[in-house]
């Protein structure tokens, strides 16, 4: 059962997100309804997608340029090899993917959610 986990890591980060925004209506607003419901999980959603997509971008190297000047800048006076400046895409080694889907299925759950009640 571990090992299924660990191959629907999306499905289970999802799954971990929707208890604990269950747990935290009750805590909060005393009640389990849909609109609370929804209402909290588009934090968890936002949060996911924003830091996912940061991390798609710093990934790529987007920021390896402007990175790369201010640490040339700052080591000026340390007269360092330029060689050994590492890119900021090569620091920052976590994955994006497991947030982006685990938003992305979030999205869809919350929208499913927002048909309902509108219903």
């Amino acid at each position: 059962m571990l090992e299924q986990l660990k191959k629907n890591k999306p499905f289970s980060l999802t799954a971990m997100t929707l208890l604990l925004t269950l747990i935290l209506s009750l805590l909060f607003h005393q009640e389990i309804s849909l609109l609370h419901f929804i209402n909290i999980s588009f934090y968890f959603c936002y949060a996911y997608i924003s830091i996912g997509i940061l991390l798609l971008i710093v990934n790529n190297g987007f920021f390896d340029g402007i990175s790369y000047s201010f640490r040339k800048l700052l080591r000026r006076n340390n007269q360092e090899e330029e060689s050994e400046i590492t890119p900021l895409s090569e620091i920052v080694t976590i994955p994006h993917s497991l947030l982006l889907k685990s938003g992305i299925l979030l999205i869809l759950i919350m929208c499913i959610g927002l048909v309902i009640y509108y219903l």
